[in-house]
């Protein structure tokens, strides 16, 4: 029953090749490819007319030996922590950031604390 159905189906899309049905969409297309060109052509001309200033802000992935003395206390302390990243966070920094930024921003202190943390955790089963 399965074959019966694909051999209409082939037979139909025959048909529509013999009538020439399809050489329309063709048309179709490329009038519709020369819109999405024109439209992109117009926009890039107005975009070359606006003046903008982009500002950006550099987030370093180098780890200092501040950073370093924080992590150590965060894992040298007696209490649980629960929130390491976020006390490692330099506020005055966050606030002045966007948001892809705050997020890139995180994320790299969360590297950069794992990191910390691996070295921290191999030198102390290589004392003990």
């Amino acid at each position: 029953m399965g074959s019966n159905n694909l051999k209409s189906m082939a037979s139909i899309a025959k048909e529509r090749l013999k009538r020439g049905a399809y050489s329309n969409a063709e048309r179709i297309k490329a009038k519709n490819e020369m819109n999405v060109n024109s439209y992109f052509v117009k926009n890039f001309n107005a975009l070359q007319k606006l003046n903008c200033k982009a500002e950006f802000k550099t987030i370093s992935n180098e780890i200092d030996e501040q950073f370093i003395s924080k992590v150590y206390s965060i894992l040298n302390s007696s209490e649980d922590v629960y929130n390491p990243i976020g006390r490692l966070v330099d506020g005055n920094v966050y606030a002045s950031l966007s948001d892809v930024e705050k997020q890139f921003y995180v994320l790299t202190l969360a590297d950069k604390y794992n990191k910390i943390k691996e070295e921290y955790y191999a030198t102390s089963q290589k004392i003990g």
